[in-house]
């Protein structure tokens, strides 16, 4: 009896890291949203000058997690996320918006995948 006690208990302290990895990843990632959001938006508004030290803070940002990251995330999606964000700063820096909004939307749709694979679903268990 104490080893099944012992295995549930081990089972639902999986289970709470397993919950709260998924709200820190998901906080982590909307936080990088509204990093990039904000480059993005100065951007289109015609103001580089203020978008490229933004879009410089929030791959910062991107880097400085790169603890976490590297533990709880597939290695080929860091870096499609990672190159993601440069290509968005050499739009950027370029002054290039048309380019710019799809490497935008290239870096939101790695972000929102990043977020998705963390989810628990039907078909992450089966």
């Amino acid at each position: 009896m104490k080893k099944e006690i012992a295995a549930a208990i081990i089972l639902i302290a999986l289970f709470a890291g397993v919950m709260l990895n998924i709200k820190v990843s998901g906080n982590i990632i909307l936080s990088l949203e509204d990093d990039v959001t904000a480059a993005y938006e100065s951007a289109r508004n015609g103001d580089f000058d203020r978008a490229k030290p933004q879009l410089d803070a929030a791959i910062e940002h991107w880097m400085s997690l790169d603890g976490y990251t590297h533990i709880f995330m597939r290695h080929s999606e860091i870096n499609s996320t990672t190159e993601a964000y440069f290509q968005l700063k050499s739009d950027i820096y370029a002054e290039d918006i048309g380019a710019a909004e799809g490497s935008y939307s290239l870096l939101m749709a790695d972000l929102d995948s990043l977020m998705t694979m963390e989810q628990i679903s039907f078909g992450s268990i089966f």
